[in-house]
């Protein structure tokens, strides 16, 4: 499972990882019953806990698709006429897609009128993470032609070495705006990898590992996944580039990998909802997001709580008006200590609103 050199031609033949097919055609896979799109969420819970994943089927509609698609890749072109593209030696990276259309904000609320899965998606987490989890990234991520595959890994790999056994700590949500299979980079991944390393982390030895195959689903399609599964970009043989979007959660306690109060745009923080808000990590709970210690001792950490809404620190400092509490004594002028400190309008707000 070694990737292949960046700096050297990409190699095909039997021993390569991803020189590999769909599952239908996997002398391994083609005969188990692996993951199918499916509208029966019994199904898609038995998918997850045996596989590690399940495919969610027209979880967008034609139209959603194609508006994602279209705001996707016209973000893409105009980030790479623009010189600030995100690469990888894998492909190009569109990042922080709230900020790149209300289409992706959306999704993160899971909103039906922009994914009609929606309630079926945030079902499956709040069943697997628990109620409260939050969104720790939303970005693109791009299989260009002609790249290299990326190395099998697990997307909370940040936990390592502890990988608890009985659940998941992240999930991930892939957003299909395309056709993938193993022609245009279809993900890489080993079914049922989530419970073997689960195991492994216990007994300490990781015994050989099933082949991975490419993913091939239709675009409207949505794959729910462990972050436990091995997983990663397959290589793209065709001339067309290829994306998928990929929403992670995590519980609410943990660090997101986007560090949202800064990077959302103001024009998005005008509309977002409480929902929306918290998801991005706006919302303070007593062990996490605590800005000045505003939220430590109130915050329930539920959408709209005002005793752990920070976005007011947020919207101070876009203002310039943003005032830290800094050195005070006994012998500070009065003047110092009845400044307009931003803490002092929060935890009024917090307390008028409670």
């Amino acid at each position: 499972l070694s990737p292949p050199a960046h700096d050297k031609p990409l190699v095909w033949g039997p021993d390569c990882y991803w020189d590999t097919t769909v599952a239908s055609k996997h002398p391994e896979w083609r005969d188990k019953a692996v993951p199918r799109p499916t509208k029966n969420i019994a199904q898609m819970r038995r998918d997850i806990l045996e596989w590690g994943y399940c495919l969610i089927e027209d979880a967008m509609s034609p139209e959603q698709t194609a508006v994602m698609r279209e705001r996707l890749l016209a973000q893409a072109a105009a980030e790479r006429r623009a010189g600030i593209e995100q690469t990888s030696p894998y492909g190009q990276y569109v990042n922080t897609l709230v900020n790149k259309g209300e289409c992706f904000a959306r999704a993160i609320e899971q909103d039906p009128a922009f994914v009609q899965g929606g309630p079926v998606i945030e079902q499956l987490i709040d069943e697997m993470l628990g109620p409260g989890w939050i969104c720790h990234a939303f970005l693109a991520n791009g299989a260009d032609p002609g790249r290299y595959p990326q190395g099998l890994h697990v997307d909370q790999g940040a936990l390592l070495p502890w990988l608890p056994a009985d659940a998941p700590m992240l999930i991930n949500t892939m957003y299909f705006f395309q056709d993938v299979d193993e022609r245009n980079g279809g993900t890489l991944m080993i079914p049922g990898s989530h419970r073997i390393l689960a195991e492994a982390s216990v007994t300490g030895l990781v015994p050989k590992l099933p082949k991975p195959f490419n993913l091939d689903a239709p675009a409207g399609t949505v794959m729910v996944f462990d972050g436990r599964l091995l997983h990663g970009t397959g290589v793209n043989r065709t001339s067309v580039q290829r994306f998928v979007a990929t929403m992670s959660a995590i519980k609410p306690w943990m660090r997101q990998q986007e560090n949202w109060v800064i990077s959302v745009k103001p024009e998005v923080l005008a509309w977002a909802s409480p929902k929306l808000l918290h998801r991005m990590g706006f919302q303070a709970v007593f062990n996490g997001g605590t800005v000045e210690g505003f939220g430590i001792n109130y915050a329930n950490g539920a959408p709209g709580d005002p005793m752990g809404a920070i976005i007011g620190f947020r919207l101070a400092m876009d203002a310039g008006a943003y005032q830290r509490v800094g050195e005070l004594s006994l012998s500070s002028p009065m003047d110092e200590l009845q400044r307009a400190f931003t803490l002092r309008d929060m935890m009024k707000s917090g307390a008028d609103e409670g």
